[in-house]
């Protein structure tokens, strides 16, 4: 009897053994608490790691659904990942504001606190007044009621309040002032921008040989160059625009011949599909034919009828335009100034503004950045000074006049060193304060428990 009771124990025993810790119920308050980082005289627990994970994923998700990409916060290396992300950060963010603490940077004057105070508080009004004007632009609720109603919904909307927005106030002006301290003695000398000059131009040349229309591109999209390329020429635009019901006709009956072309070539390619000899057709075969032949032959009319009326209405809409291209070319032939006639009769606002003003827009072979009439046009002018024929476009009508040529070569250094400067002096300020940041992580020593966040 004793050694059967005996062996009972000893298979409880290993049995407990074996299962490991799964007969061990954690303590769910308890768990919570469990300290996953060690660092700069803070901890942080499971829970408030947990919570922060969880605002990463969130915040990954809203970006990926922007770019319509698939993201699925449940998978195990993504919420590893974020794991790791929030963990960095948190280390981070305590090293800083040990430092901000330890230097100074997280108290401020009172001018400097009421200036704080003030942000924060325009910020909080913004708030009330966009939940005012979603929420409430036809509420009967007037002054305390509405107030509080205002202060209710912007707290269910997850709105901050002004102690939170000051708070945040308060610690971007201490990094920010952390930082400054860091970086206040980087400096970037002109012969490193001589250097980094020469180093972009010759770049910009080898870039814009392979592609020409990217100088453009740079160009429209107010990005600094240092080459500019052969091949460009600026060209002026006098437009006289269709009337906005034209346009929209157009358009729509632009819209419609292009989706009774895609009908008409999927009815085409299913009769292609078919045996060429109809005489193997089986009786459902046949049927098919039959309705696919007549179904051709439907739509084959339907976009030759919308062809008709497209052209047609362009006709009329480019009618009611025509004369006042006339009258420009009429007082051109008379030695009338292009410029002066563009002020008076141009209805392109690109054209308006400066430097396309003064110079013209930026054209070249192959240039995509205009639609294409114009772009053929404007390279077909032979000479300087030469006005184009009327272009007819989406827009409307067109006369163009060759404006002059972009001079080949780097640009002047003179003319791009502030620029440069303010490019080098960044990336510098930014490497020294990150390279410093760094180095504060390492010193700080961090304890880090992340097997614990199982």
């Amino acid at each position: 009897m004793g050694k059967r009771v005996t062996l009972a124990w000893m298979l409880v025993f290993a049995l407990f053994v074996t299962s490991g810790c799964g007969l061990i119920v954690k303590d769910p308050q308890v768990d919570k608490q469990t300290v996953i980082i060690e660092v700069a005289g803070k901890t942080f627990t499971k829970e408030e790691v947990s919570q922060q994970v969880q605002v990463t994923l969130n915040y990954q998700q809203q970006i990926y659904a922007m770019y319509g990409i698939q993201f699925d916060p449940t998978d195990a290396q993504v919420i590893a990942s974020a794991q790791e992300q929030t963990i960095d950060g948190l280390v981070r963010q305590a090293v800083i504001e040990q430092k901000e603490a330890e230097m100074g940077m997280d108290t401020f004057t009172d001018e400097e606190l009421e200036g704080l105070k003030a942000t924060a508080e325009e910020a909080y009004q913004r708030n009330v007044e966009s939940v005012k004007t979603n929420y409430f632009a036809d509420t009967t609720l007037e002054g305390e009621e509405l107030d509080k109603a205002v202060e209710e919904k912007l707290t269910e909307l997850g709105y901050s309040s002004v102690d939170i927005l000051l708070g945040n106030e308060k610690k971007n002006a201490a990094y920010d002032k952390l930082r400054a301290e860091v970086i206040k003695d980087v400096q970037v000398t002109e012969d490193e921008l001589k250097v980094e000059y020469e180093q972009k131009a010759a770049a910009a040349k080898t870039e814009y040989e392979i592609t020409p229309t990217d100088y453009g591109t740079d160009v429209r999209n107010g990005q600094t160059v240092y080459y500019r390329p052969a091949g460009y020429r600026f060209v002026k635009n006098i437009l006289r625009k269709l009337s906005e019901d034209d346009a929209t006709a157009i358009s729509d009956l632009e819209s419609q011949l292009t989706a009774k072309q895609d009908e008409l070539t999927t009815a085409q390619n299913s009769l292609a599909a078919m045996d060429a000899d109809a005489a193997q057709d089986t009786p459902e075969q046949a049927k098919a034919r039959e309705e696919l032949t007549a179904q051709e032959a439907a739509l084959t009319a339907e976009v030759a009828q919308l062809q008709a009326q497209l052209d047609s209405t362009r006709e009329a809409a480019y009618a009611k335009v025509q004369p006042s291209i006339d009258e420009i070319l009429q007082k051109l032939s008379e030695g009338g100034d292009f410029d002066a006639l563009m002020e008076e009769y141009g209805e392109d606002d690109g054209m308006k503004v400066s430097p396309a003003k003064e110079e013209g827009y930026l054209v070249c072979e192959n240039d995509t950045s205009w639609v294409a009439e114009f772009t053929q046009a404007a390279m077909a002018l032979v000479k300087v000074g030469d006005v184009s024929a009327p272009v007819r476009t989406s827009y409307g009508i067109h006369l163009l006049q060759y404006a002059g040529n972009l001079e080949e070569g780097q640009v002047p250094f003179e003319e791009v060193k502030d620029a440069l400067q303010e490019e080098l002096l960044s990336a510098r300020q930014d490497e020294t304060f990150n390279a410093t940041l760094e180095q504060w992580v390492k010193d700080a020593g961090a304890k880090i428990y992340a097997d614990r966040m199982r």
